[in-house]
């Protein structure tokens, strides 16, 4: 907050809720500016900011900054859990080397296409890296300099053939049954129960607290996910149930049931509990007990597959199956539901036409083989 003279006349330069104003008092009164600053301060506090000026400022910021301002100003007109997903989504576009250390006023189309690459060659999914260049199109916009990203803004496309794997009931029950056989599997093991028998995310497994397990009604709400529409409130069925509880009975025994401490708590290398955190990874537990059962190379993930794929087996509607595991697009339906062989082998037996049907059937020894041309 500045005072200063332009001529003979005094002027102000302040800044209100993140904008800068320099603006005359209209008075040559010395006496006088001090009191008609403070009363053009208070007129601007609540005054509805000018979009040109609120532009101006978010496009000199960095985007963690940005990110932050914007989340202050929409606030109140979004979701608690869209909040989430804009720091989530923001955290890599913060830390990566080609946008990182820029204002959001000096980004390029180049630096976006930089940022794609760098990404990809993380290993991040197309999906993933359209996701988070998405929440920067949101701070480019709101800034309004968007504009410059129209022409040349392409999204990445998704080449990749899906690599999931659905398991068979068999191979489902061996890997749950061999992960329950060692008290240091334990985490491991009813995570894998909640992945191959309700189709959580390991990301949504490790967000989960214990204020989101509704015991009365028997679901759990799923409030961090991959995307929001992840967000829902799965039915749980006695055997997720069952795991919840018996990771309840070990928490409150250890003082780590509170409604806000984490289902998965952290634990580092002494094995020190400390609820308030979530954990992190149970990879190691998870890649010994693939080594124990013999089904080296299938993933966490692909408890989602095998539960998509169940539940379309068995006849469930698509909305009800997008309703239980989160996914609202019917393509990702094709991605994630792969339908066993033997329901192949089954919808073979049953288009095999009647012998009735047939007038003159040839036995098949009679067939000639057709010739390969």
């Amino acid at each position: 907050m500045a005072l200063y003279k332009r001529g003979k006349t005094w002027w102000t330069d302040v800044i209100v809720n993140g904008n800068r104003y320099r603006q005359s008092l209209g008075t040559t009164d010395g006496r006088k500016a001090p009191g008609l600053e403070q009363e053009r301060i208070a007129e601007l506090k609540h005054r509805a900011p000018d979009p040109t000026l609120t532009s101006k400022a978010i496009g000199t910021m960095q985007i963690s900054e940005a990110m932050e301002r914007y989340i202050v100003e929409r606030s109140v007109q979004v979701s608690d859990r869209m909040v989430s997903y804009w720091k989530e989504q923001s955290r890599p576009l913060s830390r990566s080397k080609a946008l990182g250390n820029l204002r959001l006023d000096k980004i390029r189309p180049s630096d976006v296409v930089n940022y794609q690459n760098e990404r990809v060659a993380e290993g991040r999914a197309p999906k993933t890296v359209n996701g988070e260049v998405s929440v920067l199109r949101q701070l480019l916009k709101h800034a309004r300099l968007w504009f410059r990203f129209v022409d040349d803004y392409k999204p990445i496309r998704n080449t990749k053939q899906p690599v999931g794997r659905a398991l068979t009931p068999e191979e489902t029950a061996l890997l749950i049954e061999t992960a329950r056989t060692r008290p240091d599997w334990q985490y491991a093991y009813l995570a894998s129960i909640l992945a191959f028998y309700c189709g959580m995310r390991a990301c949504e497994i490790k967000g989960l607290r214990w204020k989101d397990v509704h015991w009365a009604n028997s679901n759990v709400s799923i409030r961090r996910s991959k995307t929001p529409a992840g967000w829902r409130t799965p039915s749980l069925n006695p055997t997720c149930f069952g795991a919840l509880k018996e990771l309840f009975d070990r928490a409150r025994g250890m003082g780590a049931a509170d409604p806000d401490h984490f289902i998965f708590p952290w634990h580092g290398r002494e094995q020190i509990i400390d609820p308030t955190k979530g954990m992190t990874s149970w990879r190691t537990a998870w890649r010994s007990i693939l080594k124990a059962t013999g089904l080296e190379g299938v993933r966490f993930h692909d408890g989602r597959h095998t539960v998509v794929t169940t539940l379309a087996e068995k006849g469930l509607p698509d909305w009800v199956i997008q309703a239980q595991v989160g996914h609202v697009d019917p393509q990702m339906m094709k991605t994630y539901s792969h339908i066993r062989r033997k329901a192949l082998d089954d919808a073979a037996a049953a288009l095999e036409p009647s012998i009735h049907q047939l007038r003159n059937p040839l036995p098949i020894q009679q067939m000639e083989t057709p010739l390969i041309s």
